[in-house]
């Protein structure tokens, strides 16, 4: 059984999952992950480098205690893996391996992501001018503004084919429930709870 034909140059179809139209998929030219020193404490690939022809990563940062959480998903062969790297730094720094498996498959997962556009999705710095409210002060329009404090920022890494992206959000709960009419934002929360609801460790 096939779980991943390169039907084209321009398209791939992952069994029981989806057919993507690679053409479609917006390429970074360079990586410019903020990841590349956590991801040689690991030994692992830049996102570019990646041997696999699907792998989708998550990192969660969290810049009080300066440690990250990464969720990787690779399809190797025919067969998915999960695996999660958990940093602390108390008492000392390190970093713990977990394997993880998906509540209702593999494949419904990167399926979700899918649906809640995983490769279309921009960095939220790239949203700015989408990310304005307006009221009404003293018979003026005044811009509102929010400001967060959670301090937490997330990024997204995937290759499928020879297609990769990079992409970042910070505080996206806040700022979704701020901005409600921005698409982007709220597709991005989603995909965060995907990754911290579907996957559990084994």
């Amino acid at each position: 059984m096939c779980l991943l034909c390169e039907k084209s140059f321009s398209q791939i179809e992952i069994h029981g999952v989806t057919t993507l139209v690679t053409d479609g998929i917006k390429s970074d030219s360079v990586n410019l992950s903020p990841n590349k020193e956590f991801e040689n404490r690991i030994k692992l690939k830049p996102i570019d480098k990646s041997g696999n022809r699907v792998e989708i990563r998550f990192y969660e940062h969290e810049t009080l205690s300066s440690t990250k959480d990464l969720k990787v998903l690779e399809l190797k062969g025919d067969s998915w893996t999960g695996t999660q790297y958990k940093e602390s730094n108390y008492p000392k720094i390190r970093i713990k391996k977990f394997e993880l498996v998906a509540q209702n498959g593999f494949e419904e997962l990167v399926k979700l992501l899918l649906q809640n556009n995983l490769t279309r999705l921009p960095s939220q710095e790239e949203l700015s001018l989408k990310m304005k409210k307006y009221a009404m002060l003293n018979g003026k329009r005044v811009e509102k503004a929010i400001q967060t404090t959670d301090g937490q920022s997330y990024t997204v890494e995937f290759k499928i084919g020879d297609k990769y992206r990079v992409y970042i959000f910070h505080n996206p709960d806040t700022y979704s429930s701020f901005y409600d009419d921005v698409q982007e934002l709220k597709d991005f929360v989603a995909i965060k709870n995907i990754f911290e609801t579907e996957l559990k460790r084994k």
